[in-house]
């Protein structure tokens, strides 16, 4: 995923990216709907009347993209169209290429910062990616026997949560959500409904610091936000891809050691 640019940077980082071609075929029409969410993204749409609809894609999704703007506009009457390519990160809502078309809404596609819009309505679509659920109970049963545990996911592994959260054996089982998950976000709603980072933690039974997070994702930097905004008691991340449980440290996540070292550059250049 690509990272946010820097806010005071003159953008010059941004037109020198270099595009990051996928290697991974395109989907099927079929799995198009399904991972993409096109029947709940449609009813999103004729439910709220909206007439002229952004998609937004990251690099390694655009394969797919076409497809899916065609699967969309197939079953509504707005207008359906997709943004070349985004002014900053891929995580942000780009607003400003959106309202140069006017749209009235944005669909979000893939990872996400879930930094708030300013003015136009946006729907995020994570996509699904699967996991397996007893896989995950059974590496961490050790390891989460007898404490308190959240649940944590990055957001294409938001829809498994609650059943990876069904097998776990622990004191206490809590699963952080994610308030824009299955509507549309308006400008005008509250913002308290987004807590850092992105996600609500009201299903934990007291602080933060009794809990051990299971985090259910690849290394990014959605995790090394929350190992740094986030007082756990211990934090294990669940790798898919590797189908590996690991007990998270700036020993091994390469994140957040990199963030330790510059901090301690910091304190050394005083």
């Amino acid at each position: 995923m690509q990272a946010p640019a820097a806010i005071d940077g003159d953008g010059r980082d941004v037109i020198e990216r270099d595009a990051v071609a996928s290697e991974r075929r395109a989907r099927t029409a079929e799995e198009a709907v399904e991972v993409y969410e096109v029947e709940r993204t449609a009813s999103a749409i004729a439910t709220g009347g909206y007439h002229m609809v952004a998609l937004q894609f990251p690099d390694e999704m655009l394969a797919d993209s076409t497809l899916v703007a065609e699967q969309l506009q197939a079953r509504v009457s707005a207008q359906i169209f997709v943004l070349a390519d985004t002014s900053y990160g891929s995580c942000c809502v780009d607003e400003v290429a959106a309202q140069h078309y006017h749209a009235d809404l944005v669909v979000h596609y893939g990872r996400t910062c879930l930094s708030l819009t300013s003015q136009l309505p946006v729907l995020y679509v994570f996509g699904r990616e699967h996991v397996d659920a007893s896989d995950v109970a059974k590496q961490a049963e050790q390891e989460l026997k007898g404490k308190k545990v959240v649940v944590v996911g990055d957001v294409p592994y938001m829809h498994m949560l609650d059943e990876i959260a069904r097998h776990i054996k622990a004191e206490h089982v809590a699963v952080a959500r994610i308030p824009v998950q299955n509507h549309v976000y308006t400008p005008t709603q509250q913002n308290s409904s987004h807590i850092a980072p992105g996600r609500l933690w009201s299903e934990l039974a007291g602080p933060a610091s009794d809990y051990s997070m299971l985090y259910i994702g690849e290394e990014s930097p959605t995790l090394t936000n929350l190992l740094v905004t986030m007082r756990f008691q211990s934090a294990y991340s669940y790798q898919p891809s590797l189908k590996q449980l690991r007990l998270e440290s700036s020993k091994v996540n390469r994140h957040l050691g990199q963030r330790y070292h510059m901090v301690q550059r910091v304190k050394d250049a005083n």
